[in-house]
């Protein structure tokens, strides 16, 4: 069983490791990784050697199966208490009814904590085990008032195995709300792997109880008396030796395997809650951004690229005073817009505006306009500038400037429009310029 008494020095794994008890050792030691559980296997139905006691020290208690006797010594009657509580034994009788059929949340409410690789091992062990039977309990005192240190002897019955396994098992019990309960922090598989974390005055106590001498006499005695059991019937020491540490193996494989896919499992669904999140922030910039979004007008007939490149695809196309909406103006000079139903599209934000252009309305009517008489430029000619202009975002005098072409430097003209001005292409800035002043 999984509450094996812990051996807490070297003295005592010496005697625990003597006859039989070394080979399995050596067995779980090296595929200890593979097993898992099947060290307190070994130690419940291999070694079995742990404290108890007799009602009446003074005699023998024999064998069910007619192996050797086990007789307490004086030593022991001065040390051993009778059980008086019948809680104690009624909760222990439980705790190994449940247990030999398996139910786990039954144990887990008489012993607890359980870990999982517990509840794992006791799921195998239980499918071999048919019965406990000659429960007998002893007790001495625990650390603290109304705790105890229980010592139970018991023969497992397995199945389609004539002879019984005896055993020795101890067990931490302390009274929760009026009611005893086995503490299994101190049980020996989780004592084995350090599942959880112990208070150290108890286990100095468990440690002065493991080294007490009528404890490692009577581990002696029981140790003799299993080796007997298992020397009479084959089958039983087939069973201890072969079929359920090979049972452990295919539950540890199975047990990895369930670890693993339910890792992946996890990995999925954090993946998914993690796409669901970044589609929910997008939605949410999107919102965001259609909120505080502008409506612009067409200065010209432009192209709607696919990206923020004169080289990118183009989507379409807006006519002169067409209306969209400017989703962003970026520092790079163009603009992401609404193009078509929800289809996001770029523009050059100099040929945008917020305000909607007026085609009856001539541009900047001051004395400054360009004359409607200028003739008009021939498309993609190069002409080299003779004096510093400005280079304009739209047609007229009050729009931005975007750069200034000085005396000697080039454009290329792309196109010329009856209102006076020209729109040209000047290093990597496109603009306008009055058509007479390039003439």
């Amino acid at each position: 069983m999984s509450n094996q008494m812990n051996d807490m020095d070297k003295r005592n794994d010496e005697v625990q490791n003597e006859g039989a008890v070394s080979g399995i050792l050596g067995f779980c030691g090296k595929n200890i990784r593979f097993i898992g559980g099947a060290a307190v296997l070994v130690i419940l139905v291999v070694a079995l050697i742990l404290i108890t006691g007799k009602k009446d020290p003074k005699e023998e208690r024999q064998d069910p199966a007619g192996t050797e006797a086990v007789q307490v010594s004086s030593e022991t009657e001065e040390r051993y208490e009778e059980l008086v509580d019948p809680e104690i034994e009624k909760l222990i009788q439980n705790y190994y009814k449940a247990y030999a059929k398996g139910k786990l949340k039954k144990v887990e409410k008489l012993a607890s904590p359980i870990s999982d690789a517990e509840k794992s091992y006791i799921s195998v062990f239980s499918e071999y085990l048919m019965k406990c039977e000659n429960i007998t309990c002893f007790t001495k005192k625990g650390l603290e008032e109304g705790s105890y240190i229980v010592s139970v002897y018991l023969d497992m019955k397995f199945k389609d195995i004539e002879t019984t396994a005896p055993g020795l098992e101890m067990f931490y019990v302390q009274k929760e709300d009026g009611q005893f309960h086995i503490n299994n922090l101190y049980g020996q598989f989780n004592l084995k792997r350090q599942v959880f974390d112990t208070d150290e005055a108890i286990m100095a106590k468990l440690d002065e109880f493991s080294q007490q001498e009528d404890v490692l006499a009577l581990r002696e005695k029981v140790q003799k008396r299993y080796e007997k059991a298992l020397g009479s019937d084959e089958s039983l020491k087939e069973l201890v030796e072969t079929t359920i540490p090979d049972a452990f193996k295919v539950q540890a494989v199975e047990a990895k395997k369930a670890e693993e896919e339910k890792k992946a499992a996890k990995e999925e669904e954090k993946k998914k809650a993690e796409e669901a999140a970044a589609k929910k922030a997008e939605e949410e910039k999107k919102a965001a951004e259609r909120a505080s979004a502008v409506t612009v007008y067409a200065l010209d007939k432009v192209n709607v690229r696919a990206d923020a490149s004169e080289t990118a695809d183009v989507l379409g196309q807006l006519e002169p005073g067409a209306q969209t909406t400017r989703l962003e103006e970026r520092d790079d000079g163009w603009s992401r817009v609404d193009f078509t139903d929800g289809q996001e599209g770029y523009i050059k934000s100099e040929f945008l505006s917020t305000e909607k252009p007026d085609p009856a309305q001539a541009p900047a009517a001051e004395e400054e306009a360009p004359p409607a008489s200028s003739a008009a430029l021939p498309e993609g000619k190069t002409i080299t500038v003779q004096e510093s202009l400005n280079i304009r975002k739209s047609m007229s005098e009050d729009a931005d400037k975007v750069a200034t072409a000085f005396a000697g430097d080039t454009v290329t003209v792309i196109m010329s429009y009856q209102e006076g001005w020209t729109k040209v292409s000047y290093k990597d800035i496109t603009g306008y310029i009055r058509t007479d002043l390039l003439q």
